[in-house]
């Protein structure tokens, strides 16, 4: 027993450092700092309590650049690139729309996590930065599993 549970451990530690989940997360971290800033800049302009008006442009551009990574330097896909992008979109927009919208609804309309981080003269959102998370484990699972699982 001892045996299996070792062999589990190190297929997770395996896969936890491997070269696809450190590139992923690397530029899942790039994907998200660009969603942050270009929502926390639009926040300025259009008001916290009018987040819904940031986040859209903020998630479009986060997506174009999410896909172009993922899919050259993460997943390392030789398909077909445009049906590939149509997934990509699609799913990340489907993703978007139940967890950032559904989940910044939630953390920020009904528990009132208003406050943020402040960084200079910026604050960033907690339930942003909440958010943030459960949508890089969502779209890594997706991508892995239905858009590029030609490639790596």
């Amino acid at each position: 027993m001892n045996a299996q549970i070792s062999l589990a451990l190190a297929d997770i530690f395996k896969f936890l450092f491997s070269r696809e989940i450190i590139l992923y997360l690397v530029f899942g971290v790039l994907t998200t700092l660009v969603n942050l800033t270009i929502f926390t800049g639009l926040n300025r302009i259009f008001g916290k309590d009018r987040w819904y008006l940031s986040n859209a442009p903020a998630i479009f551009l986060a997506i174009l650049f999410a896909f172009v990574t993922n899919r050259g330097i993460v997943f390392q896909s030789t398909g077909p690139w445009f049906p590939e992008m149509v997934r990509f979109f699609a799913a990340r927009i489907v993703v978007s729309l139940v967890l950032e919208y559904g989940g910044m609804y939630l953390f920020y309309n009904i528990m009132k996590i208003k406050s943020g981080l402040k960084i200079s003269r910026f604050e960033v959102s907690y339930a942003k930065l909440l958010v943030q998370v459960l949508v890089v484990v969502g779209n890594y699972i997706i991508s892995k599993l239905f858009i590029f699982a030609g490639g790596n």
